[in-house]
């Protein structure tokens, strides 16, 4: 469907412009351009005009050339795997609110530990790294890492703020580019925290605020 066509619907349908548009019961969250290959190929859909305004679908096109506009929905659960604290609105569900409630926040939980456990393995990481440097080899030291992000720790401390990197291609040309959040947050464990042996493996603030493994 072309956008001109979508346009004209959309106002013959609702010629106040104030009704709520959804995809699949979802509020639309962005609208862009993008080349008609991208993300796979456009699927048309060919049409008998003889047919309207009944259905009159008669075939269909994979589209390699031109453009398309993508218009992107977002649901509550997505919005809930995105920001696990985010507010939803049950005012209007009535005696349904609690089933949708204990279904988001089922979300909710499932948001928060996927993003603890990415800490978490990020941290351990940066932990067996310092680990190799002291001991090659001797680098068991998941349980102590996973112990310490979790009481000492979190997913949203803020990230170090690091000034652009240099790089150079293969071709030899220099070129600049921000660092990355791991980047970022390495450097600033780097800072903060010291991985240490003394008999079986430590971690703690250089300000002494937080010792485990002694």
């Amino acid at each position: 469907m072309k956008s001109k066509e979508l346009i004209r619907l959309l106002q013959e349908e609702d010629p106040t412009g104030e009704t709520e548009v959804s995809v699949g019961n979802h509020d639309i969250f962005e609208l862009r351009t993008e080349p008609a290959y991208w993300d796979g190929k456009l699927q048309l859909l060919i049409r008998d005009p003889a047919k309207a305004p009944y259905y009159d679908i008669v075939g269909g096109k994979y589209c390699t050339a031109g453009s398309k506009i993508v218009i992107n929905a977002m649901s509550i659960s997505d919005v809930l795997w995105q920001d696990p604290d985010a507010t939803v609105d049950y005012s209007e569900l009535g005696q349904y609110a609690d089933k949708y409630r204990e279904a988001d926040e089922k979300t909710r939980r499932a948001s928060r530990d996927v993003t603890l456990k990415v800490g978490m393995d990020a941290f351990y990481r940066w932990v067996k790294s310092k680990a190799e440097a002291i001991r090659p080899g001797d680098t068991d030291c998941r349980s102590g890492a996973d112990y310490f992000f979790e009481k000492h720790l979190h997913v949203d401390d803020p990230l170090k703020e690091l000034p652009k990197q240099k790089h150079v291609d293969s071709t030899g040309k220099e070129y600049e580019c921000w660092p990355s959040v791991n980047d970022r947050r390495e450097s600033g464990w780097d800072d903060r925290i010291e991985v240490y042996w003394r008999g079986g493996w430590g971690i703690k603030m250089k300000d002494g605020s937080a010792v485990e493994g002694e």
